[in-house]
């Protein structure tokens, strides 16, 4: 799976009027827009904070060791006063974490119930959605009744960046050899 770009926000608070707002990389180097990957967006006052984003591309994001966590930096210069020096750089501090789906084997007796259970780690959020999938690729779907398949969603786990999501087939359902996929999706 391909690494998105990810956008970075820089909050300047009590002003009535944009700023001018700098970026450093996380080598310390001054970030243009449009080079080198990245995308700075000066952004509008609301309610006297103003929001910039620096963007960064997919495949500079690449380019970096993400083992760790890095730093950018962000400063405000104001445009009413050209007078006025640049803010101190203020650190956005990120944290990459790594996107994974992991399904746990599960063997059972033929016509018993079977649970299987899929740990997605690397979230920042509960999931949008999950499904499951049979070995042909056909979409499970869950109903109320016993001999139904049961979807549970699971619930985000902040402190281990994780969700658990687990399919359980019904016992008419598991007469023979099958495989289960589980799919799932973050905007």
């Amino acid at each position: 799976r391909s690494q998105p770009s990810q956008t970075l926000t820089c909050n300047i608070g009590d002003v009535t009027q944009a700023v001018d707002v700098s970026w450093k990389d996380s080598a310390g180097a001054a970030v243009t827009d449009g080079a080198g990957g990245y995308t700075i967006t000066k952004g509008s006052v609301v309610g006297n904070v103003q929001e910039s984003t620096l963007t960064i591309a997919a495949d500079t994001l690449k380019a970096l060791d993400t083992a760790s966590a890095l730093t950018w930096k962000c400063a405000a210069k104001s445009t009413l006063y050209a007078d006025s020096e640049i803010s101190t750089f203020s650190d956005v501090v990120v944290t990459f974490l790594t996107y994974a789906v992991e399904a746990k084997h599960s063997e059972v007796l033929k016509d018993s119930q079977a649970t299987i259970s899929c740990v997605v780690s690397g979230l920042t959020k509960q999931l949008d959605t999950v499904a499951w999938e049979k070995s042909d690729g056909s979409a499970v779907t869950a109903g109320e009744g016993a001999d139904s398949y049961k979807i549970a969603v699971g619930t985000y786990e902040a402190a281990s960046n994780t969700q658990t999501t687990i399919l359980t087939v019904p016992g008419g359902s598991n007469g023979a050899d099958a495989a289960y996929n589980c799919a799932s999706q973050n905007q």
